[in-house]
């Protein structure tokens, strides 16, 4: 029979506390081990699905292009990237990563992955350009109402886009479509730029004023659509005197 003396029970009983306590410690190590192990995973989880989602819209743009080129055969198009936009508030252009190498000329309008209007070309390098979008306010375009035709000019306001009908008295009303006319030579005709979205009273100038919503998305351009054929045949509108 083992005998235990009474310092022995002591110790071990004084120890015991201390043994209890390096265990919760070693087990709490373990469980911070573990924890930043799992935020680690979380974390690589999350880039997975972040890369997942840029895969998914890059297709969903792509798709986007195609229904563009396959609905007009008569356009030759180029996909190009967007690299910058600009600083300036009085301006409202952004960059491409194309230019006179890649066989851009300048007025060359611009297509939002939907086929809708973003702008036109007004300046290249050799291997970049600036577009200035349909808001900036230098821009003017050609344009018609797909309802009943009438023509007018779609010009920019800064933050937005207004149309002015040639006819005033012609029949207008909001949800109407606004698409590019094709005169003046810059623009094919039949692009899509907006719907209106409010017609007030005739302005000091007899015209009445007529607010677009732009179709295509202008803040968050990442890829755009350059219509690089039929080529431009006359200057835009700001320009000339009509485009």
């Amino acid at each position: 029979m083992d005998m235990v003396s009474p310092l022995q029970k002591g110790v071990s009983k004084a120890l015991g506390p201390i043994k209890s306590g390096v265990g919760f410690l070693t087990d709490l190590g373990t469980a911070r081990g573990e924890r930043d192990r799992l935020r680690k995973q979380v974390q690589v989880l999350q880039e997975q699905v972040d890369e997942g989602k840029d895969a998914m819209r890059e297709r969903d743009q792509l798709q986007s292009m195609i229904k563009v080129k396959e609905e007009n055969p008569q356009w030759e198009l180029m996909q190009v990237n967007v690299i910058g936009t600009s600083s300036d508030i009085w301006e409202q252009t952004i960059q491409i990563d194309a230019g006179y190498d890649d066989g851009l000329k300048e007025y060359m309008a611009i297509l939002g992955e939907d086929g809708s209007l973003v702008g036109r070309i007004v300046m290249c390098t050799a291997n970049s350009s600036v577009v200035q979008l349909m808001t900036d306010e230098k821009s003017s375009i050609g344009a018609r109402l797909q309802t009943n035709s009438e023509m007018g000019v779609v010009k920019g306001e800064g933050t937005g886009v207004r149309l002015e009908l040639l006819n005033q008295d012609a029949e207008v009303k909001t949800g109407d479509v606004v698409l590019t006319s094709g005169m003046g030579g810059t623009c094919p005709a039949n692009i899509p730029i907006g719907s209106i979205t409010e017609i007030s009273e005739r302005r000091a100038d007899l015209s009445i004023g007529i607010e677009i919503q732009p179709r295509a998305k202008l803040t968050r351009l990442e890829r755009v659509i350059v219509v690089t054929g039929p080529e431009p045949k006359t200057a835009p509108l700001a320009t000339q005197a009509g485009g």
